[in-house]
């Protein structure tokens, strides 16, 4: 039987080889990039819900991007993150960010909480694959600059203390004279 013509070759949409191969060239400077990033799968999310999340994490400094695993899991190891690979399953997004690690937990954290059909999968943090389970545990450790504080704070509290000590007993000798001269 003959093949019959039905129209106009269609092109596909992907654009072929090369803009794939462009895509995860792409991809991989954005890798070699991030400190950190957390992978989430965003399966049951509308367009808006998506549009929406990517609008509220804009402004902390962290993107949200949906990619093919299969791309993404080429970029991870073009950048020598090939531990990403255990983590990519289903339909994944990817937020990376240059911020502190915690900031990016605790958004993501807090995200997938308003918006139920969020699921954190886990997450890669200073070359180490995390599991989602790590990465609500990192959410809950206070900031980076909380810890600055407390760190500043516990150093200073000894100091003002000895500080305190030695001008104490000069404003004793001071108040002493002070009442003798008032006499």
């Amino acid at each position: 039987m003959a093949k019959i013509k039905t129209g106009p070759k269609v092109k596909r949409k992907g654009g072929g080889v090369a803009a794939k191969a462009k895509k995860v060239e792409g991809l991989a400077g954005e890798l070699a990039g991030t400190v950190s990033l957390v992978v989430t799968e965003y399966r049951g999310l509308k367009v808006t819900e998506l549009q929406e999340l990517r609008r509220r994490l804009r402004p902390r400094g962290i993107e949200y991007h949906v990619v093919k695993n299969s791309l993404f899991a080429r970029a991870a190891e073009q950048s020598g993150k090939s531990e990403l690979r255990s983590i990519l399953s289903g339909p994944t997004a990817v937020a990376m960010g240059n911020v502190d690690e915690v900031e990016l937990a605790k958004s993501l954290v807090d995200e997938a909480r308003v918006l139920k059909a969020l699921k954190i999968l886990g997450a890669l943090i200073g070359g180490r694959a995390l599991s989602a389970d790590d990465v609500t545990s990192l959410a809950r450790l206070p900031g980076r600059p909380q810890l600055q504080a407390l760190f500043v704070g516990t150093l200073q509290a000894p100091l003002a203390q000895v500080v305190g000590v030695l001008t104490a007993a000069q404003g004793n000798l001071i108040r002493v004279l002070q009442a003798r001269g008032s006499q």
